[in-house]
C-alpha cells in the first residue's frame, strides 16, 4: 500500500511539472486589425525578464513567462505598440492585432494656428536663451554701437535686468548639470548669477575646461553625476556613473553602433583610394570630414526621471530604464526616431515629467509626446515656423528661437506657447 502511494506521488508530481513548464509559455497569433492578415517578424519582449521572440510566418508566436506579473510589448515597425499585462498562469492561446501608424498615413493639413506670444521685440536680436523659473536669460547680439548684453525678462517679454558685455565674444549660453549657468565663448567661460534677478558675473576660466569638465556632465542625481564620452569615431557613447561621495566611476552605461564600427577597415581602404587621387595625402582638416561625414555622433541622451534613468537608445530602438546606479530595470522598444522626418530633437518638461521629440511638417513643426511606458508617440502641438535654432520647454510651455520671422534675415526671435492647443 505505501508503495503504491508513494507511485501515485511520483505520478502527480511529474504530472504538476508537466503542466507547470507547459504553462510557462504564452502561445498565440498576431494579425493586422483592419485585414486580419498576419505580421511576420513582430518583436515580443517580456519586461520583466528581458526575454524575447518574434512571430511566425503565420503570425504565431511563443514566449516564455516566469514570473507575474509582468507585461509583454508587441512592437512592428509601421505599426503602434501593443502592450499586454500578464498576472496568471496563461491557459490558452491568445489573438493580439495591431494597428498601423499615422506616421505612414498623408499629413493631415492643419488650419487653426496656436496662440504664440512674441517674448522679444525688433530693437535687439537673440543669440541664444536659457530658462530660468519664470524667467528667461537672453544673449543679445551685439551692434557697431554696442556689445552683446544679458537680459533678463519674464515670460510675458517685460525686462527686469540686463548687463552690456564689454570685450567679451562668446556664443552661447549653458545650464550645467548641477544647475550653474555657464556664458560660453571660444576662449574663455563665465559663470553667471542671477540672484535677486541681478544679473552678475562671478568667475571666469579657460574654454578648455568648459568642455573637458563642465560639458560631459550631462545629469545629476543624490549620489551620482553622470558624463558622456565619445570614443570609437564617435560610434561608442559612455556615460561613466561617477560617485559623488567617492569622486570615482562606479558603472557605465555603453551605446555602440556595431553595424557602423564593422565597416571601418573598409573604410580606412576606401580613404586610402580617395588620399591616391590627390598629389598629397589627406590633410588633418580632410580626415575630419570624412569621419564627420561617414560616422555621426550616436544620438541617446540620458535623462533623470526622477524616480530612475531613462537612456533613449535609437541606435538599437530601446528606451532603456536604469537605476540610479546604473543598474538595468527594464527596456521598450520604440520606432518613433525611424521617421524620415524625426528631428532628433528630445525636450524634457522636468517640473511635469514628461518627454517630448520633433518632427517636420510640410508647413511647420509637430510635437509629440513620447509615452515612457509603451514607446509610442501622439501629437501635442502644430505651429508654423520657418528656421528654428533651438527648442526648450518648461511647465508645458514650449520656447523656441526662431530666424527668419522677419524681413531681416539675420533676426532671431524668441516665442512661446503652450502645448496642449
Amino acid at each position: 500500500m505505501k508503495k503504491n502511494s508513494l507511485l501515485i506521488f511520483f505520478f502527480q508530481l511529474c504530472c504538476l511539472s508537466f503542466f507547470a513548464q507547459k504553462n510557462d509559455f504564452l502561445i498565440g497569433k498576431i494579425s493586422e486589425t483592419n485585414s486580419d492578415l498576419p505580421l511576420q517578424g513582430v518583436n515580443i519582449l517580456n519586461q520583466t525578464s528581458n526575454l524575447g521572440n518574434s512571430s511566425e510566418s503565420d503570425g504565431s508566436f511563443k514566449i516564455q513567462i516566469k514570473e507575474y506579473p509582468t507585461t509583454l510589448i508587441f512592437s512592428y515597425v509601421g505599426y503602434e505598440n501593443v502592450l499586454l499585462k500578464i498576472t496568471n498562469v496563461p491557459t490558452k492561446s491568445i489573438s493580439i492585432q495591431m494597428k498601423r501608424s499615422t506616421f505612414g498615413l498623408p499629413e493631415i493639413e492643419i488650419t487653426d494656428q496656436p496662440r504664440i506670444k512674441k517674448l522679444t521685440k525688433e530693437t535687439y536680436t537673440v543669440k541664444d536663451f536659457i530658462l530660468d523659473g519664470e524667467n528667461v536669460l537672453l544673449l543679445t547680439y551685439g551692434s557697431f554701437r554696442s556689445n552683446n548684453k544679458l537680459k533678463l525678462q519674464n515670460w510675458e517679454g517685460k525686462i527686469i535686468s540686463e548687463l552690456e558685455i564689454e570685450k567679451i565674444k562668446v556664443n552661447k549660453l549653458h545650464r550645467s548639470c548641477l544647475g550653474n549657468i555657464h556664458l560660453v565663448g571660444k576662449k574663455m567661460g563665465y559663470e553667471i548669477s542671477l540672484v535677486g534677478n541681478t544679473i552678475q558675473i562671478i568667475s571666469k576660466y579657460p574654454s578648455h575646461q568648459f568642455k573637458e569638465l563642465i560639458a560631459p556632465c550631462v545629469e545629476t542625481s543624490t549620489e551620482f553625476l553622470y558624463r558622456k564620452e565619445y570614443k570609437l569615431k564617435d560610434q561608442l557613447l559612455t556615460y561613466n556613473i561617477i560617485s559623488k561621495k567617492e569622486k570615482s566611476i562606479l558603472s557605465k552605461i555603453h551605446v555602440i553602433d556595431r553595424e557602423n564600427l564593422s565597416r571601418s577597415k573598409d573604410d580606412f581602404q576606401l580613404r586610402l583610394g580617395f588620399g591616391a587621387s590627390f598629389p598629397r595625402p589627406l590633410s588633418w582638416e580632410q580626415r575630419r570630414a570624412w569621419q564627420s561625414l561617414v560616422y555621426k555622433p550616436l544620438f541617446s541622451p540620458l535623462l533623470n526621471l526622477g524616480e530612475e534613468l531613462c537612456l533613449f537608445n535609437h541606435t538599437l530602438g530601446y528606451l532603456e530604464f536604469y537605476t540610479f546606479q546604473g543598474k538595468n530595470k527594464r527596456i521598450v522598444p520604440i520606432t518613433y526616431h525611424e521617421n524620415k522626418k524625426w528631428q532628433k530633437l528630445i525636450l524634457e518638461d522636468v517640473e511635469n515629467n514628461k518627454v517630448y521629440t520633433v518632427y517636420d511638417k510640410r508647413k511647420g513643426k509637430m510635437i509629440y509626446e513620447i509615452n515612457l511606458v509603451d514607446g509610442t508617440v501622439f501629437p501635442v502641438l502644430f505651429f508654423e515656423s520657418s528656421l528654428i535654432e533651438k527648442m526648450l520647454i518648461h511647465r508645458g510651455h514650449l520656447f523656441y528661437l526662431e530666424s527668419g520671422a522677419t524681413n531681416d534675415e539675420k533676426n532671431r526671435v524668441l516665442h512661446r506657447v503652450e502645448l496642449g492647443q
